[in-house]
């Protein structure tokens, strides 16, 4: 199947590569859109670029008619020069739906039923490509995108919305046509797809084009974390935060923005480096825009905690890995006094270190942001504590690793020797048959959601990263929590009796090597006892007393 391919404003631009003619950047339309639909709502910007750019703008393969009422239809920008909606895949889970009420509707006829009864239908509501875990017909997609390639390319950029975002990162991994020449992505309200065998081919691409991943505060159909989870695919990726709702903004500090993005001559993949430097958030400020901070090498070593109060700030919970730029962090503690730096240790985490210039501004500072959730910095909760200087952390030396060795600890598996008030450790607590039927329960969960490192899957309520906060309702407990509960309750450990009342389960999932990073439990969205059941591989946990913490039971 070869669906005709919509030119919309091409001028002589020659193609990729080619510094005195033209960029020229493929466009791909959102589900139910098309390409005429999709060029008229990227006015402003083709007009603004147009004397730099060729916007070549392409329909998708697959008819979406009907795909959701006609009232959804229209918001979504349906319409348009007679081609109708299209889509760059359809949902498998809407094709079963849908044969499922054919079977259903023919078994009633076969029952005898008066035809000329009115009919009602008990099904749910269509799922959307975003929530949809069974694509079908991207083979079809890609088709028409190489076609594209060869008809009108090479390309320079790429460009798209919603569905057609996810399917520009997809085509930037699987067509190597169009992945060989591009250098740059702008994606607005793209999101991760979450059928196993897409999401699988994105993880193993690291896609080295420079992209801009474009999100609204107000966008009810695509949430930050899944344009965020895409943007790890991308080997250098930007962020540009906007106060509208599922849509392209078109003010002009976007334009603006979005010119300096397009029009940047730099080339190269990015370095990790760059990664942790170079994502931007406008962290609900306004006017938004995309900055490019001077990248500079990130200290050697870690930062520790410092008993005495320094210009240092160790804080915990903001990062480029989790959309909010040292940028931000430095706006967001200037309002406490000067600051002389932000510093990233390890890209993949959301921790940094913010040196004051004064040490009365970081003891304001750190006494005003420890564990508050900021506006500025996406609502996030904070841990701060100040830090040993960055730039005096010493590199590896036999002394220094003697010393460490002599505060590392033996494993133990008796609670008797562990010495951590509190905690009681109990070995085959669970039964291999009930460890298999445990895993078989949760992995069966279409729910999961991807971090930095690991997946995670809440029930009863949902954790959120954010706010370090869980309030949100969601899938009820499975049933084998229960029998977990009865049997802590039984076994007579201080604080058992109470986790009989527990009503959220969190399921982490860490790949062998992985591990766990330190951290520090947000104990504060929680209850006094903790239940933790380790299934599926032996693990060495480590529990250390905070310097300048108190021994007492938690």
């Amino acid at each position: 199947h070869r669906t005709r391919v919509a030119v919309r404003g091409m001028g002589g631009g020659s193609g990729a590569g080619d510094a005195d003619q033209k960029l020229r950047v493929l466009c791909l339309h959102g589900f139910t859109q098309n390409g005429e639909t999709f060029r008229q709502r990227t006015g402003s910007i083709r007009k603004q670029l147009k004397k730099k750019i060729d916007f070549v703008f392409i329909d998708a393969p697959h008819d979406a008619s009907g795909a959701f009422g006609d009232d959804d239809a229209s918001a979504l920008g349906t319409a348009g020069d007679g081609v109708g909606p299209r889509a760059w895949w359809l949902v498998g889970e809407n094709a079963a739906a849908s044969v499922a009420a054919t079977r259903a509707a023919r078994d009633d006829d076969d029952d005898g039923d008066d035809d000329s009864a009115p009919t009602t239908s008990s099904s749910a509501a269509p799922v959307r490509p975003v929530q949809s875990r069974q694509m079908r017909g991207w083979d079809d997609a890609a088709a028409v995108i190489a076609d594209a390639v060869e008809m009108f390319g090479p390309f320079d950029g790429v460009l798209g919305f919603s569905q057609g975002a996810s399917a520009a990162a997809l085509a930037l991994a699987l067509v190597p046509s169009l992945r060989d020449t591009v250098r740059f992505a702008v994606l607005f309200s793209g999101f991760e797809p979450m059928d196993p065998a897409a999401t699988a081919a994105l993880h193993a691409a690291r896609i080295t084009a420079r992209s801009m991943h474009v999100h609204g505060h107000a966008d009810r159909m695509v949430s930050r974390e899944r344009t965020e989870a895409l943007a790890r695919s991308f080997a250098d990726p930007e962020f540009f935060f906007h106060e509208g709702g599922h849509g392209v903004p078109l003010s002009k500090e976007f334009r603006d923005a979005l010119r300096s993005f397009a029009l940047d001559t730099g080339t190269g993949a990015a370095t990790t480096t760059q990664l942790a430097t170079s994502v931007t958030d406008s962290s609900h400020r306004s006017p938004p825009a995309v900055v490019h901070p001077p990248l500079a090498a990130a200290p050697t070593g870690k930062p520790r905690h410092s008993l005495a109060p320094t210009r240092f700030l160790f804080v915990n919970g903001v990062g480029p890995c989790v959309g909010i730029s040292t940028e931000a962090v430095r706006e967001s503690f200037g309002e406490y006094g000067d600051v002389d730096g932000v510093d990233v240790f390890d890209p993949s985490m959301a921790r940094c270190v913010v040196t004051m210039r004064r040490v009365d501004d970081a003891i304001a500072a750190q006494a005003a942001t420890h564990e508050t959730c900021r506006p500025d910095l996406g609502d996030r909760r904070l841990w701060v504590r100040f830090s040993s200087d960055p730039n005096a952390i010493e590199d590896w030396t036999p002394e220094s690793a003697a010393k460490q060795e002599e505060t590392w600890c033996a494993a133990t598996r008796d609670s008797a020797t562990l010495g951590v008030p509190g905690l009681t450790l109990i070995e085959d607590f669970v039964t291999e048959e009930e460890e298999r039927e445990m895993l078989k329960c949760v992995d069966s969960d279409e729910r999961w959601q991807r971090l930095a490192k690991r997946r995670v899957l809440h029930y009863g309520y949902a954790f959120d990263y954010g706010t370090r906060d869980a309030r949100d309702e969601t899938s009820p407990m499975p049933a084998f929590v229960a029998r977990l509960l009865r049997r802590a309750s039984e076994c007579g450990a201080p604080g058992a009796s109470e986790s009989a009342t527990c009503d959220q389960l969190t399921v982490n999932e860490y790949v062998c090597g992985v591990g766990i990073a330190p951290h520090v439990d947000t104990h504060s969205a929680f209850g006094p006892t903790i239940l933790s059941v380790s299934l599926a591989g032996r693990a060495v946990m480590e529990f250390r007393l905070h310097e300048g913490g108190e021994k007492e039971p938690r």
